[in-house]
């Protein structure tokens, strides 16, 4: 069965784990590097709605593939042998049933599993990580099916946890729905997720895209904020079907490596997820027409749909306007800092911001000071600065 098929009907899921898939391959070897073990927690570990028999599309399934190729490309570099560990949560007795048959038939990594709500088993995951001694880095996982069972006050000490990685699942299409219910508990509820009712503030008077952006923006702040992380970004999952977002992915590190192995993953990711949906919205039409349409040469180049195209028009244009208030406010900013301005924005990368800096120096709007005689772009790491000039 090919990946196609594995997913069909959840073309979102197949795009999210192609970024965990693609960010895990560069984590587990870069971060393999520097620690003896990687220690990775999956708080909704599932299986859910899988059709391999082997669980090829499972998030735990594909962590173990990452990890061990991780562990054998510095097996062959070096010599050395990481020590691989994995913590897998699920809540439901049927779902776990199967997660604990996979894994007892693994041997070569050390896993633990656990039947209980991620409430309930904060400790249990702080005592294994624990057990990975002092050269073990963690990368936690919280990939949930709405926006329950993970209350900021519930994951805050996943979140302090350092060092360590955080990849969310930020449910955008059900909190989006339910935002504005009346009923008191679904808004106590949306209180604990962000850690206070304070974003509802930031809604105010807001369009529809723009109170999508406001919701991410704030749940990314707190996040950031309570696990005193440096860095966070996010990138979008669009719905297969629909012009709107399925869920958001918030990426938090301490680490500015991070968020370049994340937002190059996003970048991969991109084109992929157009084309699953022109796909996944082909099978539609037929399906509705009875008519069977021209397949899509995978061999020729497929533009951008206008819809994800305005998408990232937005983030950049919004990106780029923070960068320049950055730099404007400031007068003189690291190169780096602006970077980090820059990532937050999904659909935004690095080619972009160096763009729209060689542009404005161009125009004789700012310079760089600390470049070296031949390079031509700023690169980060080199104590380059950005001098505003007018």
């Amino acid at each position: 069965m090919s990946n196609g098929d594995l997913y069909t009907g959840r073309e979102q899921t197949f795009i999210k784990h192609f970024i965990l898939r693609n960010y895990l391959e560069r984590f587990a070897i870069i971060v393999g590097s520097h620690w003896n073990t990687l220690t990775y927690v999956d708080c909704f570990s599932g299986p859910w709605k899988v059709k391999s028999e082997e669980f090829e599309d499972s998030s735990f399934a594909i962590a173990l593939e990452q990890l061990r190729r991780a562990r054998a490309v510095h097996r062959d570099r070096t010599g050395r042998t990481l020590m691989l560990r994995c913590f897998f949560l699920e809540k439901t007795p049927s779902a776990y049933k199967r997660l604990k048959h996979f894994t007892d038939q693994i041997d070569d990594v050390v896993i633990e599993t656990k039947n209980k709500k991620l409430e309930n088993a904060i400790q249990d995951i702080l005592n294994f990580v624990q057990e990975g001694g002092p050269n073990s880095f963690p990368f936690i996982f919280i990939d949930p099916t709405g926006w329950s069972g993970f209350a900021m006050k519930t994951i805050t000490p996943l979140l302090q946890l350092d060092p360590a990685e955080v990849l969310i699942n930020f449910m955008t299409e059900h909190i989006r729905r339910f935002i504005e219910s009346p009923q008191k508990q679904t808004q106590e509820s949306f209180v604990k997720l962000f850690g206070s009712g304070q974003f509802k503030d930031e809604l105010r008077d807001l369009e529809e895209k723009d109170r999508e952006d406001a919701l991410v923006t704030a749940y990314s702040e707190s996040v950031k904020r309570v696990g005193s992380f440096a860095y966070t970004s996010s990138t979008i999952v669009l719905h297969p079907t629909k012009d709107r977002t399925h869920f958001h992915l918030i990426y938090a590190t301490r680490d500015p490596k991070g968020i370049e192995v994340f937002k190059d993953a996003e970048k991969k990711a991109m084109p992929v997820m157009e084309k699953t949906r022109d796909e996944a919205q082909k099978r539609g039409r037929e399906k509705r027409t009875g008519q069977t349409e021209l397949a899509f040469s995978s061999m020729e180049t497929q533009d951008p749909s206008a819809y994800f195209q305005s998408l990232r028009e937005r983030y950049m244009s919004r990106a780029r306007v923070a960068v320049l208030h950055l730099i404007q406010s400031k007068k003189r900013v690291p190169y780096d800092k602006t970077w980090s301005e820059a990532m937050t924005f999904p659909l935004t990368w690095e080619n972009d911001l160096k763009e729209w800096l060689r542009d404005l120096e161009s125009t004789g709007r700012l310079e760089f000071t600390g470049m070296k005689e031949n390079r031509r772009v700023p690169q980060r790491g080199q104590n380059i600065q950005i001098v505003w000039k007018t």
